[in-house]
């Protein structure tokens, strides 16, 4: 049923009018993850990160080098958390090629590159973890509309294979999938449009011993839909309304809780997410503010079967959401920003096959996979030529001073770094 739901969704991109006569408008090619931490984890700034939600972004962020650094992995230990490399290039005006190297800890969640999003491969036996994703991305013009597409894959495998017995092997791996487009519907509204298709699954197979089944397959199929228009208003205010949308719903066949030697199938948790927000950039001169409020809906059903005795619901619904950031050019080589973040979190759980249970909860909480806190954030920019280093910086450096003269943390959080070829 998603599949098809995703049909539809591709067949009406393709199907968009699409004007012509106007390339990509230039844009500051500066940027990535730790811009947008620091700015109030903000959804409503363009940035080079997005081509990670919509490939079509590299039609404008060509000959670019980018990537995260990441977090501190220790003091002077290599490996940071977070880290991602990209590339694209212009092979010609109407062409561009690219591609991204992630990890399973990137810290996007809207696209093809993040693996494995909801850990189903760590629930089959003996299962190396889904790791180093590469995605091949591409480009290409219709007039002033870029159609932007990517392709995904990333696999394990743990093979035992003894003198006698049988072999044993555990193996995972994900295909993702996705196209966008960003096209100007009028000459002061530009649309942001995007869908991605990931496909997780693991299998375990084992010797039949005594005539015990201990095989396993899960697989899951997750669907994502991006939307984002920015209006200029005037030649200083711009709204910026957003829609994501996730769909994702899996099964399961292991061994029968109630006869060893048989077989049976289940579903996964299914996940229903919704989140609509409308902000605003608001730029003039070097300064811009940027963000508003957003609402969020997420539910996890699981249905009762063999593997799971009661039936269960979960709903999230977070109002308000706000991500509000600014953003100054001081001068030519150092940016600075700030940014907050807040959410109100109202949870119900119902619990029961028939008698039912339900517990509603207001809180203030993270959401994984959302943003990493609540409350203010800091960052810099430094600019030195066509090299741009981004970073978040730890707050109690602004209490405490820096650590080598005194403090007792990291100086930056969080580093992204980005170079415009020539």
């Amino acid at each position: 049923m998603y599949k098809r739901y995703f049909l539809v969704f591709v067949l009406a991109l393709c199907l968009m009018p699409l004007s012509f006569g106007q390339k990509t408008d230039k844009m500051e090619k500066t940027g990535g993850y730790a811009r947008i931490l620091g700015m109030g984890n903000n959804p409503y700034i363009v940035d080079p990160f997005y081509v990670t939600v919509n490939p079509a972004w590299g039609a404008y962020y060509d000959h670019f080098l980018f990537g995260d650094l990441g977090s501190t992995a220790g003091a002077f230990a290599k490996g940071g958390v977070g880290q991602f490399a990209s590339a694209n290039f212009r092979l010609n005006p109407d062409l561009t090629i690219g591609v991204l190297l992630t990890r399973n800890d990137f810290n996007g969640r809207l696209g093809i590159a993040a693996l494995d999003p909801n850990g189903i491969v760590s629930t089959v036996t003996s299962t190396a973890p889904l790791d180093n994703n590469i995605e091949l991305m591409g480009t290409f013009m219709l007039g002033n509309t870029a159609v932007g597409f990517g392709v995904a894959y990333a696999s394990t495998l743990n093979e035992t294979n003894p003198p006698t017995g049988g072999s044993t092997s555990a193996s995972a791996k994900q295909f993702g999938f996705n196209l966008g487009l960003i096209t100007k519907v009028t000459s002061s509204m530009k649309l942001d449009l995007g869908a991605s298709l990931v496909l997780p699954s693991a299998s375990l197979e084992t010797p039949t011993v005594n005539n015990i089944i201990n095989n396993q397959d899960v697989s899951e199929t997750i669907i994502l839909a991006n939307a984002r228009l920015f209006w200029d208003y005037s030649s200083k205010l711009a709204f910026v309304p957003v829609v994501n949308f996730m769909l994702s719903s899996g099964t399961q066949e292991r061994r029968d809780p109630a006869d060893a030697t048989k077989s049976a199938s289940g579903d996964l948790t299914s996940r229903t997410a919704l989140i609509v927000g409308l902000g605003i950039n608001y730029k003039v001169g070097d300064f811009l503010l940027a963000g508003g409020p957003a609402f969020a809906f997420l539910k996890t059903s699981q249905d009762s079967d063999k593997f799971n005795s009661v039936k269960s619901d979960i709903t999230n619904t977070v109002f308000p959401f706000w991500n509000l950031g600014l953003e100054w050019k001081m001068n030519d080589w150092f940016v600075a920003r700030l940014g907050y973040v807040a959410t109100t979190l109202k949870t119900s759980t119902e619990n029961g096959n028939t008698n039912v249970t339900e517990v509603i909860a207001t809180s203030f909480p993270v959401l994984g996979g959302i943003q990493t806190s609540n409350g203010a954030t800091v960052g810099v920019g430094f600019r030195l030529g066509s090299f741009s280093l981004d970073a978040t910086v730890n707050e109690d450096v602004l209490r405490q001073g820096l650590n080598n003269i005194g403090g007792g943390g990291a100086t930056f959080a969080y580093l992204s770094a980005s170079y415009a070829l020539p």
